[in-house]
């Protein structure tokens, strides 16, 4: 007879954490739709290299 209330109760919380992961999920997708649908406000640029030329045969060399 005890067996039979641990099942019960097994079962029950076996639900419980299905919704709570169902809603969890749930939550996340709705956050990644809203953050795919707001477009960007900087354009991405790709980094390159650049120089400049304080004297005569001196350059000095960043990557941005």
């Amino acid at each position: 007879m005890v067996i039979l209330g641990l099942r019960q109760e097994i079962q029950e919380t076996e639900w419980v954490l299905d919704e709570e992961v169902n809603r969890q999920v749930a939550e996340i997708m709705e956050a990644t739709d809203i953050e795919e649908e707001r477009p960007r406000e900087i354009p991405p640029t790709s980094a390159t290299w650049k120089f400049s030329m304080p004297f005569a045969g001196v350059r000095y060399y960043s990557y941005d």
